[in-house]
């Protein structure tokens, strides 16, 4: 923002016109759109089916990948996969709701989705339901698309 507002600044002052904006991103190819939405539905459905398997297959192994939940970030997948197993353990169900999903192309081998989601998990007594913003970036590997960093932001009640 800070820089934006330099560019402005210097362009005004040599009597030019403000930089313009980027021209919007153009739609990611088809193929790669429906790679990524398939991938985010896998990763809906082992959550509700509580799957640590389908769920391992969908993350990036890599020391790079990173989960941002609450305002926590956990770094790699030695430390994902524990904290992944404890919250399917803890829960006797979830139900998870994507909506309004986009999707974005880094490359030919890399993406960005975001949408709406709605988790509800419950322990049998008590149900939690978690409403906010869901963005994964993602990469295509041999074996298809991983997620490479996940980041949940919601509201509290």
């Amino acid at each position: 923002m800070k820089s934006i507002g330099l560019a402005v600044v210097a362009a005004l002052a040599a009597g030019g016109c403000p930089p313009k904006s980027a021209a919007p991103t153009p739609a990611p190819p088809v193929g790669l759109a429906a790679g990524v939405k398939g991938a985010i539905e896998q990763w809906r459905q082992a959550y509700e089916v509580r799957s640590m398997d389908a769920l391992a297959r969908l993350y990036s192994h890599d020391p790079g990948l990173v989960i941002v939940q609450d305002g926590v970030r956990q770094l790699g997948w030695a430390a994902i996969e524990p904290a992944l197993r404890g919250a399917l353990s803890r829960a006797s169900s979830f139900r998870v709701r994507i909506t309004e999903l986009q999707v974005a192309a880094l490359g030919p081998d890399a993406a960005v989705a975001s949408g709406m989601m709605t988790r509800e998990s419950t322990d049998g007594t008590t149900t939690v339901t978690e409403n906010g913003v869901l963005t994964l970036a993602l990469r295509k590997d041999d074996a298809g698309w991983v997620i490479a960093s996940e980041h949940y932001s919601y509201r509290r009640p």
